[in-house]
């Protein structure tokens, strides 16, 4: 589990990618290239205001 000094340091990265116009590929791919666990990133995003029934389908699509 990662700690919560290094969720909300990757979080708010995420958050300024986005501002900046990052799709949801570029804000996964950011926390793939931080080894951030797949199985956080659903919350993370979410966190970043997506919807989670679309997460859920897009994460579909990524993990095969």
């Amino acid at each position: 589990m990662t700690s919560e000094f290094v969720r909300n340091i990757h979080l708010a990265t995420a958050q300024h990618l986005k501002d900046q116009g990052a799709d949801l590929y570029g804000i996964i791919e950011h926390f793939e290239n931080v080894f951030m666990p797949m199985d956080e990133v659903p919350e993370l995003l979410g966190q970043l205001g997506y919807p989670q029934q679309d997460l859920k389908q897009f994460l579909k699509g990524v993990d095969g």
